[in-house]
């Protein structure tokens, strides 16, 4: 699909003339900051936004962008991102269609470290682990600066309430009744209005004064990413919940239309494109990077397990779409953790996972039909189009 662009730029020379808010033809102007409200009744209205002392003044055109969001922008503003096929939550999408997140990896050569990495984990089995939460705002939601031990951090406010979900000992736990010493205590919120997704790594603190141990903002309507080199909730440095596999997407009908998030026990000291990060001493060729791209090989049976307990059963409906996922999508290493396993939401249908006939004990059953030596790494590199923009090629 082609991307829609907007270019306005052939209107500088149409309102070249000087301009006053009463002369015939002229176009409104207002002081910067000072603009009226920009929605569907103003839709593709022109304005002329005066610039402060030491800035320039702005001719701003009121546009709607692809989460229907109305704002007004720079006339010679140019959208190059589509939303057409973009995930949405909440009205916002997870990152623009040609993001990294959204590429496919069938097409990829495999790559020469392959058969060296998948060794390692040739008999391990792949695991579901839902633990991650996301928690909704909206500029109405208080929100706070967040202390950071980590210098690579955005130090900007975050949004944070007590009642909201974080990654704790049980999948209700929540921030008032926090800290969570024993595990990772990953908080993660979207911003709705702004459609920007915040994520902390480490969350240390209950109450105001917040502190964690990193913290990234990431803005869902661009393919920006963190500088090279930088963490950020995540060990890769990459956002962790555009990779979370969530409940919905298992058991309902559509297709899984992104790259999966997951974990292996040993990992490289390096990363490779879109990771920015990499948490490791190790050096040895049989581990893999950071940001590394498995994909499920093609000739791995969609229909028929043929390991662990239901070694000879035919696919349910799920497990056949996580395998077409895989297959399509691959997963991408993210973080240390257990091998090989993949991260999911902690949406309370998965049940009790000491229940043998809850969906999470259950879906386990069926993960456990894959293991390593189902995989490959590929060479993502061609999908890059630039080292420092997760934009990519797409399929």
């Amino acid at each position: 699909m082609v991307p829609r662009s907007i270019y306005f730029g052939f209107l500088l020379f149409w309102f070249a003339a000087p301009q006053s808010s009463n002369g015939p033809g002229s176009l409104p102007t207002y002081e910067a900051g000072k603009q009226p409200a920009c929605d569907q009744a103003r839709r593709g209205s022109m304005i002329l936004s005066l610039g402060a002392a030491g800035h320039s003044d702005n001719m701003e055109v009121c546009l709607r962008d692809g989460a229907g969001r109305f704002t007004w922008v720079p006339a010679s503003y140019e959208n190059r991102n589509s939303f057409a096929k973009a995930r949405k939550i909440a009205g916002c999408p997870i990152f623009p269609d040609n993001n990294v997140w959204s590429s496919t990896v069938d097409k990829l050569p495999v790559s020469g470290e392959s058969a060296a990495v998948i060794s390692t984990y040739a008999a391990s089995r792949v695991g579901v682990n839902p633990e991650y939460s996301l928690n909704l705002a909206d500029s109405k939601t208080p929100s706070f600066t967040v202390r950071f031990g980590a210098s690579e951090s955005d130090f900007g406010k975050y949004p944070i309430t007590g009642n909201m979900l974080m990654e704790g000992p049980t999948r209700q736990s929540l921030v008032s009744k926090g800290p969570y010493k024993s595990s990772d205590a990953h908080l993660m919120v979207l911003q709705t209005d702004q459609c920007k997704l915040y994520e902390i790594y480490s969350l240390e603190t209950n109450a105001p004064p917040y502190s964690g141990g990193s913290g990234a903002i990431y803005d869902l309507m661009a393919n920006d990413m963190r500088p090279d080199g930088w963490t950020s909730a995540d060990a890769a440095g990459l956002p962790i919940w555009p990779g979370v596999l969530t409940y919905a997407e298992i058991y309902g009908g559509d297709e899984i239309r992104h790259m999966v998030r997951f974990s292996v026990n040993n990992t490289r000291n390096s990363y490779v494109w879109p990771a920015r990060h990499y948490a490791s001493r190790k050096g040895e060729a049989t581990l893999p990077p950071m940001g590394a791209r498995w994909r499920l090989k093609a000739s791995v049976d969609e229909n028929t397990c043929h390991e662990s307990d239901n070694n000879g059963k035919t696919y349910p409906a799920e497990m056949k779409r996580l395998i077409r996922a895989l297959k399509h999508y691959g997963m991408i290493l993210a973080d240390n953790g257990l091998a090989i396993r993949i991260s999911s939401d902690t949406d309370s249908r998965w049940g009790d996972p000491n229940n043998t006939s809850s969906p999470e004990y259950v879906f386990n059953g069926w993960t456990h039909c894959l293991s390593g030596r189902d995989f490959e790494m590929v060479d993502s590199g061609a999908l890059m189009v630039g080292g420092n923009s997760a934009e990519a090629v797409q399929y």
